[in-house]
């Protein structure tokens, strides 16, 4: 049985601008090279240069109101025609991602940043926050298929 979660996406109002993401635990040992960090009430993955280079344009690129289909399940996410299989490693992304989208409050999703890793380090952030009005603006949602 398939659920549809609508998220909320925020960008800067102008480039390089982004609010902290906060207190957390980061975990870096993903076989994959992802580096997640895990907040109050939110999830953020680290976009390292081969994330961003798939990711980014996906999703705050230079068509802001269109947004790659998403389908996220127990095995795999799946974003436009690319999949990522969750396997045997460490599924606390999954459950995090998993518990936020299935509250019943809205769901939010930015880039932030954090004074401790190199300037010009971007985050992806999904939390049930929405971002500062002064920093942000709101674009077009996303809509998740749930599995």
């Amino acid at each position: 049985m398939s659920k549809e979660r609508i998220i909320r996406r925020y960008s800067a109002f102008f480039r390089g601008w982004a609010t902290a993401f906060g207190a957390h635990e980061k975990v870096a040992d993903d076989p994959r090279g992802l580096i997640w960090l895990f907040g109050e009430d939110q999830l953020g993955l680290i976009l390292t240069k081969e994330v961003k280079r798939f990711l980014y344009p996906l999703f705050f690129g230079k068509t802001r109101n269109d947004t790659p289909e998403v389908s996220l399940g127990a095995e795999s996410l799946r974003i436009a025609d690319a999949e990522l299989a969750f396997g045997e490693g460490d599924r606390r992304p999954l459950e995090r991602a998993m518990d936020l989208l299935h509250s019943r409050e809205d769901v939010h999703f930015s880039q932030t940043y954090h004074l401790i890793y190199p300037s010009g380090t971007r985050i992806l952030t999904l939390g049930r926050r929405a971002p500062l009005a002064l920093v942000y603006r709101e674009i077009a949602p996303m809509r998740v298929q749930l599995r």
